[in-house]
């Protein structure tokens, strides 16, 4: 019998650079280990085939030093609220592949494009996956 966990927010944070997608980031905050999740990517190269990661981390602030790490803070980038409704019924079954596989405008809460990469937005989006969840997970 498979358990899916009802309706979860995910973050998804794309950075572009040269017009092109290049860091790709799924957040979401598992309520039941009181930890915010991360799965990301580099996008391929022509001479680099680059592989997921996939990180947990109890702080917020440190969640927002860790994104304005990976992210050029010159570069655009996209900013997509998903509500999964399908997600498995623990976070180490929720891989980048899975989150990839159903990103779906069907699921799409709300989304803004070319935007910089500002820590107090960014604060206030990770509060908000922290915050906001469905009493039934």
């Amino acid at each position: 019998m498979e358990f899916t966990v009802p309706d979860t927010l995910v973050l998804k944070i794309v950075e572009k650079y040269r017009n092109k997608n290049d860091t790709i980031l799924y957040i979401f905050y598992d309520k039941s280990t009181d930890m915010y999740v991360i799965r990301g990517t580099r996008e391929d190269t022509y001479r680099i085939k680059t592989c997921t990661y996939s990180f947990e981390c109890e702080s917020t602030r440190h969640l927002a030093d860790f994104i304005r790490f990976l992210i050029d803070s010159e570069n655009d980038i996209s900013y997509i609220l998903y509500n999964y409704d399908n997600l498995p019924l623990t976070s180490n079954e929720v891989t980048y592949e899975f989150l990839s596989k159903y990103d779906n405008i069907s699921y799409e809460i709300a989304g803004y494009d070319y935007v910089k990469l500002k820590r107090k937005q960014l604060i206030k989006n990770l509060r908000m996956l922290k915050n906001i969840f469905n009493y039934n997970n």
